[in-house]
């Protein structure tokens, strides 16, 4: 799927893109492909943001269409 058509999908509701970069990853090259800005993974915190991934589609799973869902912030997996 190119970087375009990404948009288009998550415009429409069809996918959630989220980038994630790792240390020395181009932030600008991943946010030309993303919505949503480009997170930074603090070091090779991967099972530390696999683990808020899963506990924060568990809310959403559980949520009524269209609901807003307040997701608990990524900061222990994240560089700021």
């Amino acid at each position: 799927m190119n970087a375009q058509r990404v948009k288009e999908e998550e415009t429409n509701k069809r996918v959630a893109f989220f980038a994630v970069g790792v240390e020395g990853a181009d932030m600008h090259q991943l946010q030309t492909m993303s919505v949503r800005s480009p997170i930074k993974l603090k070091g090779l915190s991967f099972r530390e943001m696999f683990v808020w991934l899963s506990a924060s589609m568990q809310r959403v799973s559980h949520s009524r269409p269209d609901e807003q869902v307040p997701l608990a912030p990524p900061t222990d997996w994240m560089s700021v």
